[in-house]
Formats: structure tokens, C-alpha cells, sequence
């Protein structure tokens, strides 16, 4: 069992990998953010884009990533990446000058997404109480 789990985990690299090396240099050429590849690779070889083929065809397994929890770890370093590079390239001096867009909007959108999610959770019946509070905590753990 784990000789399989490893093979799953070596597979899901490899796509990793060769998503990267294919999606970097193509979108770079056309001059648009990996970011954009990455996210359409992602569905296209993820469990529910081709991933949900493997059942019928066997060698999608291959250069698919069939099981998401073994590739949880690039996502997460992923977005530490992510927001290191931020702060690369974020200065105090920048943040302080746009304080009153990065906060007022920042938290428009926080209680703005809060307020749209409560509202859901009220309408399928919730309690006023734990959707206020399912709202907030949801619209904090977005990214």
C-alpha cells in the first residue's frame, strides 16, 4: 500500500512539474501571468476535470492528479510563496500611502462578503446568531 501512495505522490509531482515547465515559458512568451496558466491546468488535470476520466480510461492516471490530498502540500507552500512574494514587493512606505484603500476595502469586502453569506445561511434556515458567526468566518478565511 504505501509502494502505491508513493507512486500517486511521484505521479502528482511529475504533473506538477511538467504543468510548470510547459504553462511558465508558454504564457510568458504571450506575455500573461503564469498565475492564469496555472489556475486552467489545475482544472484541466485536477479530480474533476480530466482526473474524473480515470476511472474510463486508466492512463490519465498519468498526467492527471487523482488524489487531491497528496498534492495539499504544494498548495499550501504555494501560497506561502505567493504571499512571500507579496511582501517582497510590498514596501511599508507603499502599504502606508495606500492605508486607506488597503484597510477600507479590506474591510468592505470583509463585512460586504460576511453580510452575503449570512444572508444565505439565514435564508436556508440558520439561525440568526451562527450565520452572523459562520459569515465572518468564512469571509476571514478567504485568501
Amino acid at each position: 500500500m504505501a509502494l502505491h501512495a508513493d507512486s500517486v505522490a511521484l505521479s502528482d509531482t511529475l504533473v506538477i512539474l511538467g504543468a510548470a515547465g510547459v504553462v511558465i515559458p508558454l504564457f510568458a512568451r504571450f506575455r500573461i501571468t503564469p498565475i492564469i496558466g496555472f489556475i486552467l491546468v489545475g482544472v484541466l488535470v485536477g479530480p474533476h476535470g480530466l482526473g474524473a476520466l480515470v476511472e474510463r480510461y486508466p492512463w490519465l492516471f498519468y498526467v492527471t492528479i487523482s488524489d487531491p490530498e497528496s498534492i495539499e502540500p504544494f498548495a499550501e507552500l504555494g501560497i506561502i510563496l505567493l504571499l512571500f512574494s507579496i511582501g517582497l514587493e510590498l514596501s511599508f512606505r507603499r502599504l502606508w500611502a495606500m492605508r486607506g484603500l488597503v484597510f477600507g476595502l479590506g474591510a468592505a469586502e470583509l463585512l460586504g462578503c460576511a453580510a452575503l453569506i449570512g444572508i444565505v445561511l439565514l435564508a436556508i434556515g440558520e439561525n440568526p446568531a451562527g450565520a452572523a458567526g459562520l459569515g465572518l468566518a468564512l469571509a476571514l478565511s478567504s485568501t
